[in-house]
């Protein structure tokens, strides 16, 4: 069950937390869903924050990329 969210790409569950995003409009085709979600292996809030942001800051990079190539292409 749902537990309480500490930023806006985390939640917890049965004690773990876990990191959730959702795929921008733009790039859903790419993807098999609208919305990235696993496990950050951890039950530490400041742990799962720090991962969080981190893996945050690498998808922005990814989905830039992404973009870049796209439009690229077009």
């Amino acid at each position: 069950m749902l537990a309480t969210k500490s930023n806006s790409y985390t939640f917890q569950k049965d004690g773990i937390w876990y990191f959730s995003r959702r795929v921008p409009a733009d790039l859903r085709r790419h993807y098999r869903t609208g919305r990235i979600a696993y496990s950050l292996r951890t039950k530490s809030i400041r742990d799962a924050s720090v991962r969080a942001m981190s893996d945050a800051a690498k998808l922005d990079r990814h989905w830039h990329l992404l973009v870049t190539l796209i439009s690229k292409t077009v």
